[in-house]
């Protein structure tokens, strides 16, 4: 008998799903760490539509600059849907065995490399990333600032 494990960490992430709620902007400093370049390399291969080998961490909420099924969506083709979706969860691996080797937060100017290798019913994807870590610091509420005019003039009050 076996069993699957996967385990999945997500970093970017702020989102307020909530309504007639109003909140004050909040600001963070980011401090890159541009000493130290962040690698990370996943690999997973698939039999058919099955995975028969590959990374059980990833990151989620990772952005891509650029995607490689650029195209797919003009024109739903299944195959090449599937084979974003892989490409998608081997390039959060990579994110997330480059993220975890320090204490960060985001990934700054990541860059992709990324392969395919194609035999009769197996698929090898390889992705490697590089960029740099960073964390936020200094989180903090910005004040609310109202204007209100009185007889054509312009009045600008700091909340309190």
């Amino acid at each position: 008998m076996s069993s699957c494990v996967s385990t999945n960490k997500g970093f970017q992430s702020s989102p307020i799903i909530s309504r007639n709620v109003e909140l004050d902007p909040i600001k963070a400093d980011i401090k890159v760490d541009e000493k130290n370049k962040l690698k990370g390399e996943s690999t997973s291969t698939y039999f058919l539509m099955f995975r028969v080998s590959g990374d059980n961490t990833f990151a989620d909420g990772i952005n891509y600059s650029t995607d490689a099924s650029a195209g797919v969506m003009q024109r739903i083709n299944p195959l090449k849907l599937a084979q974003s979706g892989r490409l998608n969860s081997v390039r959060g691996a990579a994110a997330y065995k480059a993220l975890s080797s320090g204490d960060y937060d985001v990934l700054v100017h990541p860059n992709y490399t990324m392969t395919i290798e194609n035999y009769l019913f197996v698929k090898k994807y390889t992705v490697s990333v590089e960029g740099y870590g960073a964390k936020y610091t200094n989180f903090r509420t910005e004040k609310r600032k109202v204007v209100l005019l009185e007889n054509g003039k312009e009045l600008i009050l700091q909340d309190k």
